[in-house]
């Protein structure tokens, strides 16, 4: 059979048989999230002389109050067939992470004339990898800046609720809407997360108080989107504590985080100490 023969048997088959389209959608009715712990950055804690360079390696150990975060989702009312519109619903939603978290980081920073800047790289117990970048100003007794933040890490979900499914034929037949309970669990999941934030601190002497607000987002990231109404919520995330230096090369902190837009508080108290060079 000559290859022109055989393409236009093929090309019949596939009219007559025709290509099928699903839809899908899900309605969550709970969802719980696995995220990572974005390590606070606060500055500093002491005025640096210019022309300076900072190497410094710190741990850090916190304790949460709760293992669970949860949030204020629902899933928005939409059509998604002639015979089934998909309701607005509340989702007993929640992200989860380690109520102890223990973390390593090495931080390297620059001040020229006020400005400082810098790379860090670190792991958490979530279990995650990071990089953070600072920039800020750093000044007698005042410091102040920005800092991003990109992480990577295995996640874990599971969530439960009802599928929704219609098929087109390109012939335009189709099946009828179906619904149906659903359930997945996800373990071991690559997702990336970055967070943004500003810090600023107080100092007098060795000692400081110190706060920073970051907001991230902890589901952003993920390769494979679900069906879902919805869009996973950012996590707006607050530190505030006190430090002290131990001479020129030890340094101190302890201070209390919260996020601040979860459907409950949820604090987690924390302290770490670092040597800098």
């Amino acid at each position: 059979m000559h290859k022109f023969e055989t393409f236009l048997l093929f090309l019949v088959a596939s009219l007559l048989c025709g290509c099928t389209f699903i839809e899908t959608k899900v309605e969550m009715t709970k969802g719980r999230f696995k995220i990572p712990e974005i390590e606070n950055f606060n500055g500093v804690g002491k005025f640096v002389p210019e022309q300076t360079l900072l190497k410094g390696f710190s741990f850090s150990v916190a304790k949460a109050k709760d293992r669970e975060i949860p949030m204020d989702v629902s899933n928005e009312k939409e059509d998604f067939s002639d015979s089934i519109t998909l309701p607005n619903s509340k989702v007993d939603f929640a992200y989860e992470h380690k109520t102890w978290d223990f973390a390593g980081t090495a931080d390297f920073l620059f001040k020229d004339e006020i400005v400082l800047s810098g790379l860090s790289f670190g792991f958490n117990s979530s279990p995650s990898a990071f990089i953070r970048g600072v920039v800020g100003i750093n000044l007698t007794h005042f410091e102040s800046g920005l800092f991003g933040y990109f992480a990577l890490g295995q996640w874990q979900s599971s969530y439960t609720g009802y599928q929704y499914t219609e098929s087109f034929y390109d012939m335009g037949d189709r099946i009828p809407a179906s619904k149906e309970t659903y359930e997945e669990n996800y373990s071991g999941k690559i997702v990336t997360t970055a967070a943004a934030g500003t810090y600023a601190s107080v100092y007098a002497g060795p000692a400081a108080l110190s706060g920073s607000i970051s907001m991230f987002s902890p589901w952003g990231g993920t390769e494979d989107r679900m069906d879902l109404t919805f869009e996973f919520p950012y996590l707006f995330k607050a530190y505030l504590g006190t430090s002290l230096w131990i001479g020129d090369h030890i340094k101190i902190s302890a201070g209390i985080t919260d996020y601040l837009n979860a459907e409950k508080r949820n604090l987690s108290f924390g302290g770490s100490a670092g040597l800098w060079l």
